[in-house]
């Protein structure tokens, strides 16, 4: 029970000091007084004026440029799957190129030469659905490339 009136006792006093005021330091705060000094006015000539400015208005001025207008180049076509009319294949690139040129006469279509080993395939066409491919097949049949057949590729739309 004493140990209980002891830590009581103890709780009182820390309320009474914590809750008790400290004096305060008296602050005047002193008032600042800024004092101008008289504007004079300047008067101004044009001669002064011509002194003052070293290079004349005109100078200042730069000639305008001309900017020439950026020359866009339209987008390269973005290969696509689709198909294409293989006509011939061979061993030798000389032997591709000769019948890719003869082709390039008798199709309006695009003639490419490409090497998947061991052959030189000689193909016609870019075209996008099967129905294309199968009605170039059956031009390239009536021309006399009677072996003609339709490959699956990537193709230049």
């Amino acid at each position: 029970m004493r140990g209980l009136s002891i830590l009581l006792l103890c709780a009182a006093f820390a309320l009474v000091y914590s809750c008790a005021t400290t004096p305060e330091e008296e602050f005047f705060e002193e008032e600042l007084v800024v004092e101008e000094e008289p504007f004079e006015e300047e008067e101004f000539f044009e001669e002064d004026i011509e002194e003052i400015i070293e290079e004349p208005i005109e100078e200042i001025y730069e000639e305008e440029t001309i900017v020439e207008p950026e020359v866009i180049s339209p987008p390269q076509a973005i290969e696509t799957l689709g198909f294409r009319v293989q006509i011939h294949a061979f061993q030798s690139k000389s032997g591709a190129n000769g019948a890719a040129d003869k082709a390039r006469f008798q199709f309006p279509e695009r003639v490419y030469v490409e090497y998947i080993a061991p052959y030189y395939k000689v193909r016609v066409g870019d075209c996008m659905t099967r129905a294309e491919a199968e009605m170039l097949r059956a031009r390239a049949r009536q021309l006399g490339y009677g072996d003609a057949f339709i490959v699956e590729t990537m193709v230049k739309p």
